[in-house]
């Protein structure tokens, strides 16, 4: 079954390539640019972000994003984010070459970055960005233990994008490598055994990196209208390896068609994944294994209606073959209503859909990297998502989203610490030693989120992005939704004090969280289990950054990272660094 799949992923691929080449005109009709070609953004490695952004239309060169972001923990539980209000915005100035940055920061905290882009060529666009971040700091942890915690973040792009007749073709190679160690260890002092030198009873203070490197291959006709007929397809790949020895390779392609009808326009999304993970647990096995599984989707969808009001009606169906879970096939609606009365001031919009969640091994390591590295997680079902809300702008310069949504989703996975005896005759009584990785367990979860966005633009001076999500848990057999917070919020200011100085601040916030603690029974009793449900603090961070223009190549930046003095958990037992700062020289070319 698997190799039938990859030939009719093979024939996808080769298929979809002839049809493109037949679809193109054989004169070029329009010309245009692509908007924002590439935004490179440096984050610090110990914080993860879910900050939703606001997407800009302008049609402007590509150029890069030169600012530092330091980024804050934030639930794991992602959803399908709704675009904001669009922003009018006008901006076309040469932004050069390229640009190069260095600095160095507290607890030894090197920094390099490179930044080029060729903007020049009328039919395409090159660029590359090279990064490098590391820290070697120190942390004290809950029980009192100062321990080691480093990390290393590495980064190096390149993007080819070109324009031939109205479709842009673009390739862009990555490679990411992230070394960290699992530092963490919750409640109480780091027991003895896990002091003693190449102890192998559990991963406390064992390193671990990540690299993967990758393609993305894409065609579009970014100047499409909503009833033109258009194909356009994405293929990714990545190899993605640890130095705890797992393995996993990723392909994904989608085919997108757009073909107007005698009424309406059909739309037409398919593809097909692959993914292999190998030297993992499986889930119904006891020894290390591969993992495999082709996902195959269609999504067949009837759009009638105009830019003013629309409607769309369609179906989402997956079939998966995966190997260590019975074979399925999925099915959920797929609709949706748009209706501007105000054209470009407001608009209103509702729908019904749902998703496949294929959890696939990379997917969950960057999702929460102190897990047990040979993980093997089951993938989630969204059988409903309904949603609905308005955005709209106060004035040219203010934009603003409300929204709502209500998810039914199956196999939602939790993270949880295990807890059991050490029992060797050395030690008497026996110590109890948590697992520093985490575990997983499922359940099936309704939530409820509540969205409010603000973005505001005050001529060349100020501009401010805020925003605020309520969240609400409805589950089957769990007590808590563990690690998910009730709510959280960020707003983000940048003040230009005058054309040498300019100055910014990120404000993160986040509610209180549960986390689970399993602690397994003496293996001479009959109990079972015990839950321990612990709490995790609020978490605040403020970020502050800064940049002085000295000449028009060189300049001098500062950043303050968690300003606040906070010693929140981004995981359980894992908590950040403190205070910290980092500061260097550009030079722009």
């Amino acid at each position: 079954m698997f190799k039938t799949a990859r030939y009719i992923f093979t024939l996808l691929l080769l298929g979809t390539a002839v049809f493109a080449q037949a679809q193109q005109d054989t004169t070029l009709t329009k010309e245009v640019e692509v908007t924002k070609a590439y935004k490179p953004t440096l984050s610090d490695a110990n914080k993860l972000n879910s900050m939703p952004t606001i997407d800009e239309t302008e049609h402007q060169k590509p150029t890069f994003n030169y600012s530092i972001n330091s980024q804050p923990v934030f639930s794991t539980f992602s959803v399908n984010p709704l675009k904001a209000a669009i922003v009018e915005t006008s901006q076309n100035k040469d932004n050069g070459y390229g640009l190069v940055r260095a600095g160095l920061g507290t607890t030894f905290r090197p920094y390099g970055e490179v930044f080029f882009n060729n903007q020049n060529s009328k039919n395409s666009l090159f660029g590359i960005h090279a990064m490098h971040l590391s820290s070697f700091d120190d942390i004290e942890l809950e029980g009192g233990n100062k321990v080691d915690a480093p990390f290393m973040k590495n980064e190096v792009d390149l993007f080819v994008k070109h324009l031939f007749r109205d479709n842009v073709l673009s390739v862009n190679l990555d490679f990411k490598h992230d070394a960290f160690n699992y530092y963490g260890y919750p409640l109480t002092a780091v027991p003895d055994p896990l002091l003693e030198d190449d102890q192998t009873i559990n991963y406390f203070d064992t390193k671990q990196s990540f690299a993967k490197g990758g393609i993305n291959i894409g065609l579009k006709n970014p100047t499409a209208e909503y009833d033109d007929a258009t194909i356009g397809f994405d293929f990714t790949y990545h190899y993605f390896g640890t130095k705890t020895d797992q393995r996993e390779h990723y392909a994904n392609f989608v085919l997108d068609v757009q073909q107007p009808m005698i009424t309406g326009v059909g739309l037409l999304e398919g593809g097909v994944l692959y993914t292999q993970a190998s030297d993992i647990y499986p889930q119904n096995d006891s020894t290390t294994g591969n993992r495999s599984q082709i996902i195959i989707h269609a999504k067949p969808a009837w759009f009638i209606g105009d830019e003013t009001a629309n409607i769309t009606l369609g179906v989402n169906t997956w079939f998966a073959m995966v190997s260590d879970e019975d074979t399925e096939a999925k099915i959920s609606p797929n609709v949706r209503a748009n209706w501007a009365p105000v054209p470009e001031l407001i608009s209103l919009y509702a729908g019904i859909d749902g998703d496949y969640i294929s959890n696939y091994y990379s997917k969950i390591a960057y999702e929460n990297p102190f897990i047990d590295p040979e993980h093997d997680v089951m993938n989630s079902f969204q059988k409903f998502r309904f949603y609905g809300g308005f955005d709209g702008k106060f004035s040219k310069k203010t934009n603003f989203k409300i929204s709502a949504e209500y998810a039914m989703i199956d196999n939602q996975p939790f993270y949880y610490l295990n807890e059991s005896l050490y029992l060797d005759p050395a030690y008497n009584p026996a110590p109890s030693i948590v697992d520093n990785t985490f575990k997983v367990l499922y359940d099936n979860i309704d939530r409820l989120k509540l969205n409010a966005e603000v973005f505001h633009a005050s001529s060349d001076k100020v501009d401010l992005t805020a925003s605020v999500n309520y969240y609400s848990y409805k589950l089957d057999e769990q007590k808590e939704a563990w690690n998910l917070p009730t709510w959280d919020a960020n707003l983000n200011i940048g003040y230009k004090v005058n054309e040498q100085l300019s100055l910014s601040a990120d404000i993160f916030l986040m509610g209180e969280r549960k986390a689970l603690l399993i602690a397994s029974p003496d293996p001479l009793s009959s109990a079972g289990p015990i839950y321990h449900s612990e709490n995790l603090d609020a978490a605040f961070d403020l970020n502050v950054k800064g940049n002085y223009q000295i000449t028009n190549q060189f300049s001098v930046f500062a950043q303050l990272n968690n300003f606040g003095f906070q010693k929140y958990q981004r995981w359980f037992g894992y908590p950040v660094q403190s205070f910290n700062m980092l500061a260097g020289i550009s030079y722009s070319f």
